[in-house]
């Protein structure tokens, strides 16, 4: 079969065509998610809001240098909120625990209770939203607030116990620096006592070189002597005795001035000594005072950060006990199921169309085939409306296999239906493709039983008959006959009893007489115009081996007879594919009719029966598309379809009123 692009007709047709299966999935997973949904527990949730102070007193200051940490602090509290701590605590509190409980009931009820709390920062605040989720509202509600006014006291608890070891560690450091101190004071007092003439120096005043009488003099000498001699240079020449003489005088000051200096500077190095070591000592006192002194100030301030007792963690918003639950959402599951019913359904629609291995397109069937389509028959199950509802309910007398005969038997008992219209242009099809062409014999046949040939060629016969031709119907299906039952004749005699020479042909003929006392309706027989002209031949006896039967020679002979004798000649004839009735009968007659249920046989089937007629080289005149629903047909939209059975009660109403003549 050609491969055809889907376009957007195609696809509304496939949801016509499977509306049901649409239906039937939609209900049953809208069903299916509201049973869910009003089966499961109602779980509510409700939350509480604490606030978090991050305080910078100094005390606080030195403990986040003893122990610091780089974590951010709102998400270190958050899991703190949930840790086994806490929530061990606020169990105890609310009696879910108690300590004779064993390890394992106890660590299972703090994780459950840790699986229904949950924490958030509101936005970019230091604010926590704990959130808790129950079953039971009121459950709910003591639980997020006794996890808050826990979380809130172990807090407090845990900062005074930091602000407790603070003081604690300050005090014995300050003790420390007191005794250092101490020691420093004494080292200093006894140094001064050991060196009384020490003493601290300021850098301002003159060093103690510089106020030596000896050292003194001699420079002063020197200064003199070298002004003096300065002059004399500007007088006399460097050979001069009296520069020479002065010269000489200069060097020897000089030479007593450098004496001096190293013997003032060997007295003196011990004194400097001594004076650096004073120093150092002064300096160590005044080290320790000042690191005591400043443990002793931060002592006071952690006594009194101590005493404070301010609470980090204020619960600005208590939980209130939620009246709505948040799952399951009915309206947001609802809508979801009804969306997903629809998705599924046409999921499951078009899966099941491309499963479908049958038929149902005129142009695919013409396309696999490569024969027309001589007709399409509606499914006379939509002709009946109310009638065909009322019928499950009261039975007639006149059935077969359970289904009334008016409902196969359409031409004759409602001939103003869409299905006797579609019969009239079957025969009309016929008339013009196979019959002035071909011949007037035609083998009406199926791929597979119960697609409803034998009822095609009846009502087709009727047509033809109402149209004046004379119709000849033979029963020619031995295997499973049913033209006898359809018109309520005798089985025999019929054409195994002529094929064997029991009878003529002429006087097994069954005419309208035989008919209206085979038992169908009396009256719908009189009023149907030109009953008159069909003719029924029934199969007769039954036959061993009717393949072998319908291949004598005597068959041959008796078409001609038929053929010249009756203006058409209609065969009745089992499936081609199980049996070889139809092939055998095929190459005796003119052409060959398939009959196809749409939507019921395979396209393969369909195909290997008309590929085992063509090979036996029987002529197929075209397929009859039988059993359609009048919503497949593309030809037709629903607006026309409405219109065209509204066409038909109208007739039907002034029928009632007897102003129409005995057949329209």
């Amino acid at each position: 079969m050609a491969k055809l692009e889907m376009n957007l007709t195609d696809y509304l047709r496939v949801i016509r065509k499977r509306a049901r299966i649409i239906i039937l999935t939609f209900i049953l997973v809208v069903t299916s998610v509201i049973y869910y949904t009003y089966k499961q527990t109602p779980i509510y949730s409700t939350s509480c809001k604490v606030k978090i102070e991050q305080r910078k007193s100094v005390a606080e200051i030195l403990t986040e240098l003893v122990t610091w940490s780089p974590g951010n602090t709102i998400a270190s509290q958050s899991s703190l909120i949930t840790s086994y701590q806490v929530v061990e605590k606020a169990a105890e509190s609310l009696n879910l625990i108690n300590p004779f409980m064993k390890d394992d009931e106890r660590i299972s009820i703090i994780k459950r209770l840790q699986n229904n709390i949950s924490t958030e920062q509101v936005s970019y605040t230091n604010i926590i939203a704990i959130t808790a989720v129950s079953s039971t509202p009121e459950y709910a509600t003591n639980l997020v607030n006794t996890i808050a006014h826990v979380y809130s006291d172990i807090h407090f608890e845990n900062k005074k116990k930091e602000a407790a070891n603070a003081r604690k560690f300050i005090a014995s450091q300050m003790d420390s620096y007191l005794l250092e101190l101490q020691k420093s004071e004494n080292v200093l007092q006894e140094f001064r006592q050991a060196n009384p003439l020490i003493v601290e120096r300021d850098i301002k005043s003159p060093t103690p070189i510089q106020t030596n009488e000896r050292v003194a003099f001699l420079g002063r000498e020197i200064v003199k002597l070298e002004l003096e001699l300065i002059s004399l240079k500007s007088k006399y020449t460097d050979e001069h005795p009296d520069v020479i003489t002065l010269r000489k005088k200069l060097e020897k000051a000089r030479s007593d001035l450098d004496d001096a200096i190293t013997q003032f500077a060997a007295e003196q190095k011990d004194i400097s000594s001594k004076e650096i070591q004073l120093v150092q000592l002064k300096r160590n006192v005044i080290v320790a005072e000042d690191l005591y002194l400043m443990f002793r100030k931060k002592h006071e301030e952690a006594r009194i950060l101590e005493a404070e007792k301010a609470r980090d963690v204020t619960i600005i918003e208590n939980a209130s006990v939620p009246s709505t639950p948040i799952s399951p959402n009915i309206r947001s599951n609802v809508i979801v199921g009804i969306l997903s019913g629809f998705l599924i359904g046409l999921i499951m629609a078009f899966v099941t169309e491309s499963l479908d291995t049958s038929v149902g397109r005129i142009d695919d069937i013409e396309e696999l085939l490569k024969v027309p389509v001589l007709g399409i028959i509606p499914s006379t199950s939509l002709e009946k409306g109310k009638r065909g509802f009322m019928n499950k309910f009261i039975k007639s007398k006149k059935t077969i296999a359970g289904e009334p005969l008016s409902k196969r038997l359409v031409a004759l008992f409602d001939p103003s239906s869409a299905a006797t219209e579609a019969y009239r242009s079957l025969r009309t099809n016929i008339e013009l493709i196979g019959l002035k062409k071909y011949g007037n014999s035609v083998v009406f046949t199926s791929s597979a039983p119960q697609e409803g040939k034998t009822q095609t060629l009846c009502n087709l016969a009727i047509t033809m008959s109402q149209a004046g031709q004379k119709v000849l119907i033979i029963g020619s299906d031995f295997r499973k006959p049913m033209i006898y039952k359809l018109f309520g004749l005798n089985r025999s005699p019929g054409l195994s009893d002529v094929m064997l020479g029991n009878i003529s042909w002429k006087k097994a003929i069954n005419t309208t007489t035989d008919i209206l006392l085979g038992g169908l309706e009396y009256e719908k027989i009189l009023k149907a115009r030109g009953i008159e002209n069909l003719h029924i031949l029934t199969c007769g006896e039954h036959t061993p081996n009717p393949a072998e039967f319908l291949n004598f020679p005597e068959m041959d002979t008796l078409i001609q007879e038929l053929k010249q004798n009756f203006d058409t000649v209609f065969f009745d004839s089992p499936p081609t594919l199980p049996v070889t009735d139809s092939a055998i009968l095929g190459t005796k007659v003119d052409s060959t009719i398939i009959v196809y249920q749409a939507g019921k046989t395979s396209r393969h089937a369909v195909l290997r029966c008309k590929s085992q007629l063509e090979n036996v080289n029987v002529r197929v005149l075209g397929i009859v598309i039988n059993n359609l629903k009048a919503r497949f047909i593309e030809d037709v939209t629903p607006s026309q379809r409405f219109r065209y059975y509204g066409y038909y009660g109208e007739k039907r109403k002034k029928k009632s009123r007897r102003h129409l003549t005995r057949f329209e």
